[in-house]
């Protein structure tokens, strides 16, 4: 495996200054050792200029170009006093194996394409992570494409449990994002372990655990793409499948405060004949108090009981969503929207203007207006409306791929 290299502070703290923002070009075909990093002398890969310090030519307002090729494992810290950007040069699709920002602050990541399958040797964890090491903020990572192999038409059961998890957006940070990317083929799709972090735009397709974990005080989930769920117990998973999953690090003391779930779309499964088929549940926000979320104008169709499920929440607002589940698809199963509690704590909650297969607000304080049962119409309806939104806001791809389109077909 090509080794990791850790860069120490950048930018200002380094001393650099100049007059202007500059561009520098990282091209694999044609750069060389003893590059520059200038258009007509490029370097040669990321991870190169990483491990001989090229980024301490790089200051605030930077940006540097990733042409063509593969860039090896790229691991790398440092504080910006403005955004320093890593992107894709126009029209290339620069690779990674791995990509770990380990702390820092203003960096933008566009346009790559990382998966352990690029490099020489596998590894064990997630893909992307940021914020994970150190005090970090304003980092954010875009139009992405992140895999673990590009094709799992083969995989059984111990390939799906070992896969790599996608992007791990990490306990150190705060105000982190993650926009806009594909994350294909993995265990976990995204964890957000990071104070006010903000996952929105991205495509979470084809995981075996949960797709998207919120965990944090002040996180926003927003107009994900979140479908086909591999294996489950019956496989001999024990991971209790979630497309949107909340819960407490440190389980039964504290709270999460101010989590918003917005204008989501999960679904089960495109593909009824899907091989492994896991058994999913839509948001599934079990481990409170939860106080003052916001789940608002988000589409699921799940084939088990929890649709949309806060429990022991406080001041909640459940809003406009659309919760359904397929007779044919689920058996017994019919997804509700709920108020639960395991601490006896829930109160104050709103729950109104929703469409779902079933209702369970029973919790003390509860009020409930113009909830109604959800049809096969008012779900394609909504999930029409739905995508719409998300395209308007991010386009109708998401790291070079389509939203709803199984990649492949």
């Amino acid at each position: 495996m090509r080794g990791t290299i850790l860069v120490g502070v950048l930018s200002v703290m380094l001393g650099w200054a100049s007059a202007g923002a500059s561009t520098f070009y990282v091209e694999p075909e044609k750069g060389t050792a003893e590059g520059d990093g200038s258009k007509g002398r490029p370097w040669k890969t990321l991870e190169e200029v990483v491990s001989k310090g090229g980024l301490k030519k790089v200051k605030g307002g930077d940006t540097v170009l990733l042409g063509e090729g593969f860039h090896g494992e790229v691991k790398f810290a440092g504080e910006n006093e403005s955004v320093v950007t890593i992107a894709a040069a126009e029209g290339k699709r620069p690779t990674l194996s791995r990509l770990t920002i380990s702390s820092g602050k203003n960096w933008m990541v566009k346009g790559l394409v990382v998966s352990p399958s690029l490099g020489k040797e596998g590894y064990k964890g997630n893909i992307v992570s940021f914020g994970e090491s150190g005090e970090s903020s304003k980092i954010t990572v875009e139009d992405c494409y992140i895999y673990t192999v590009e094709d799992a038409s083969k995989w059984e059961v111990k390939e799906w449990m070992e896969a790599n998890s996608g992007v791990n957006v990490g306990r150190k940070g705060k105000g982190l994002t993650l926009r806009n990317c594909f994350i294909r083929n993995t265990r976990f799709g995204v964890t957000l372990a990071a104070e006010e972090a903000v996952c929105e735009g991205n495509v979470i397709s084809d995981f075996s655990a949960d797709g998207i974990r919120a965990t944090k005080d002040g996180q926003v989930v927003q107009y994900n793409v979140i479908k086909n769920s591999y294996v489950s117990g019956g496989d001999g998973d024990a991971n209790h499948d979630d497309g949107i999953q909340c819960f407490l690090f440190n389980k039964g003391t504290g709270t999460v405060k101010g989590v918003k779930t917005v204008g989501n779309i999960i679904i089960a499964h495109e593909d009824a004949k899907q091989k492994w088929k896991g058994s999913l549940q839509g948001v599934g926000y079990f481990d409170g108090p939860l106080v003052d979320f916001v789940v608002t104008d988000n589409v699921v169709n799940v084939d088990a009981w929890h649709g949309i499920a806060l429990y022991d929440a406080q001041n909640a607002l459940v809003e406009r969503n659309v919760v359904w589940t397929d007779p044919a698809e689920a058996g017994k199963a019919r997804a509700w929207i709920m108020f639960g509690t395991k601490q006896k704590v829930a109160k104050d909650n709103v729950a109104k203007n929703n469409f779902a297969t079933k209702f369970n607000l029973k919790q003390p304080g509860t009020v409930e207006e113009k909830n109604e049962i959800c049809t096969a119409e008012i779900y394609e309806a909504g999930l029409k409306k739905a995508y719409k939104v998300i395209c308007d806001k991010f386009g109708e791809k998401a790291g070079g791929w389509e939203r709803l389109k199984r990649a492949g077909e």
